[in-house]
C-alpha cells in the first residue's frame, strides 16, 4: 500500500528546500517555476511560513529568503548532537568517581527529556530513564535550567504545565520554587532532595552553549543516605566542574556570567 502524505507540507518542503539551494533570494513566480507549482499556491504557502519565522520576505522587491528561524532549529540539532557527544566521556568519568547513577538532559516544551545515562555499579530503581520527559518544578536538572531563565518565562511554564505533587517534598508553590531558583542561580547547583522520587537525593547543573544559553543540564543521583554519606556539597562541586567543563567544550567562556534577567 502506498504511503500517503500531506500534500500542504510536502509543497511547504519544497519551497525552504527551493530557497536554502538558491543564491539568492527569490521571487514568488521565480519558486513556482522551479517545484511546478502555481503562484497563487506558492505566495498563500509563504505567508504561513513568513508568519512563522521560516522564511523572510524582502519589502524593496517582494522576494524571499530563508528566516532565522530556520538557523534556530539547525543550531539546536547540532547542540543536540554535538553535547552528547562532548558531555559522553564527563558523564562516564563522574560516574566512575561517585560511583552514582548520571544523567544528561535537554528542555523541550516545558520539560525535561533524558538523552544519556551512566549507571553506578549499584542496583538502584530510578525513574531517570532515556527518552523519558520529566517535570522542571521537582527535578534537579529542570530546576538548574529553570535557574537560568527570566522569571517571567518560568511563571509561564509552570502556568502552562502547572506543578503537580510528585511526593510530599515536591514544592508546589511559584513563589517558594522561584526563592530556590534565585539561590540555584548563584550556586549554579540544583539540589533535590526526595521531591520526584522518595529516598532519592539529585543534584544538577546547568550546561551552557557558546551563547551562554543553558541548552541542558547534568545531574548525579543516588539514595538519600548515600548522598548524604559522601556529602551534598562534595558532590556539588564535582558536578559543577564537570558542567563547566563541558559547557567550556561548547564554546562557553566562563568570565562572563550567564545573565537572568529577574
Amino acid at each position: 500500500m502506498a504511503e500517503k502524505y500531506v500534500q500542504t507540507l510536502e509543497r511547504s518542503l519544497d519551497i525552504l528546500e527551493v530557497l536554502a539551494q538558491a543564491e539568492e533570494p527569490l521571487g514568488v513566480t521565480e519558486i513556482g517555476n522551479r517545484i511546478s507549482l502555481h503562484k497563487s499556491t506558492v505566495h498563500r504557502i509563504l505567508q504561513t511560513l513568513c508568519y512563522r519565522g521560516y522564511v523572510e520576505k524582502e519589502k524593496e522587491n517582494e522576494h524571499y529568503h530563508l528566516g532565522i528561524k530556520i538557523v534556530e532549529l539547525g543550531i539546536r540539532f547540532f547542540n543536540d548532537l554535538e553535547i552528547r557527544k562532548v558531555a559522553s566521556p564527563y558523564l562516564v568519568d563522574l560516574a566512575k568517581a561517585m560511583d552514582e547513577v548520571v544523567n544528561l538532559v535537554l528542555p523541550d516544551d516545558g520539560e525535561v527529556v533524558y538523552i544519556d545515562k551512566t549507571e553506578s555499579s549499584h542496583v538502584v530503581s530510578m525513574q531517570s530513564k532515556v527518552g523519558r520527559r520529566a517535570p522542571m518544578h521537582c527535578t534537579a536538572v529542570g530546576k538548574a535550567i529553570l535557574s537560568t531563565l527570566p522569571e517571567d518565562e518560568v511563571l509561564h511554564i509552570l502556568e502552562v504545565k502547572g506543578m503537580p505533587q510528585q511526593t510530599i517534598n515536591t514544592i508546589t508553590e511559584p513563589k517558594k520554587l522561584l526563592e530556590n531558583l534565585r539561590q540555584i542561580s548563584e550556586t549554579k547547583v540544583a539540589v533535590e532532595e526526595e521531591e520526584n522520587e522518595i529516598g532519592i537525593i539529585c543534584l544538577g547543573t546547568p550546561i551552557f552553549d557558546y551563547s551562554g544559553r543553558a541548552i541542558g543540564a547534568i545531574s548525579v543521583s543516588g539514595p538519600a543516605s548515600r548522598m548524604e554519606e559522601k556529602g551534598i556539597q562534595s558532590i556539588g562541586e564535582a558536578l559543577k566542574q564537570v558542567g563547566e567543563q563541558i559547557s567550556a567544550n561548547l564554546g562557553f567562556t566562563y568570565y562572563r556570567k550567564p545573565s537572568r534577567q529577574v
